[in-house]
């Protein structure tokens, strides 16, 4: 569960990028964050991710402050940003092999472990192609299957850049769907959406955010 109280966030004296959020997010839920530019949706999910400075109040995951949480060991939290971040000049396969490698996992289980999440995306045909060379489509692909990997707690989608190319879109979101319907099943999935009709279909619950703050929750 996550329970944010009483949360302000505030780069200057002048100016909160999150003001007085209170939001109560339980095992199971699929939440979207939805709101125009500037409204702080990224920002709050960025909180929850532990990527930034809390100003007042807390956010508690699992009865725990998030300012005491060790992502490396105590959650499996999973984060799709905006630009993902790989090994440029290394392959679909040694980025997958690196991601293993940083969570100790026994080598002798790479390679299972590997053709699974190739397969579930349908990577195997570019698995020895450097990231540098792939397509938008093709690199969002390894990213999901990078998170694959490993059974998430918690998945943070940010704002895709979807809008443009319904074909992309279409791959992308089938590919969060397969992300989202792996183990374990009542995992907390959290998207960010400019407009309620960008929301995905398996959303169950919408906050709806202005200036940083909640205007309403449906």
């Amino acid at each position: 569960m996550i329970k944010i109280e009483n949360l302000y966030l505030a780069y200057n004296k002048e100016y909160y990028a999150l003001y007085d959020i209170n939001l109560d997010i339980n095992k199971g839920d699929r939440v979207a964050f939805i709101g125009p530019e500037g409204s702080g949706k990224t920002t709050l999910l960025r909180a929850i991710a532990g990527l930034e400075k809390i100003s007042k109040g807390d956010i508690l995951i699992n009865d725990v402050s998030v300012k005491k949480i060790d992502f490396s060991h105590d959650l499996s939290l999973g984060y799709i940003s905006r630009k993902p971040m790989f090994f440029e000049s290394k392959t679909v396969e040694k980025n997958l092999e690196w991601a293993l490698k940083v969570r100790n996992v026994d080598k002798s289980e790479w390679q299972v472990q590997i053709d699974r999440v190739l397969n579930m995306f349908d990577l195997q045909k570019i698995k020895k192609e450097r990231l540098s060379t792939l397509c938008r489509s093709d690199r969002r692909m390894v990213q999901l299957a990078r998170l694959a990997l490993r059974p998430l707690d918690i998945l943070l989608v940010d704002e895709l850049d979807l809008d443009k190319d319904n074909a992309f879109k279409s791959v992308i979101t089938e590919g969060i769907q397969q992300l989202i319907n792996t183990q374990p099943t009542d995992k907390i999935v959290i998207v960010v959406c400019n407009s309620e009709q960008e929301c995905p279909s398996y959303i169950n619950k919408k906050v709806y955010l202005k200036l940083g703050s909640i205007e309403n929750i449906k």
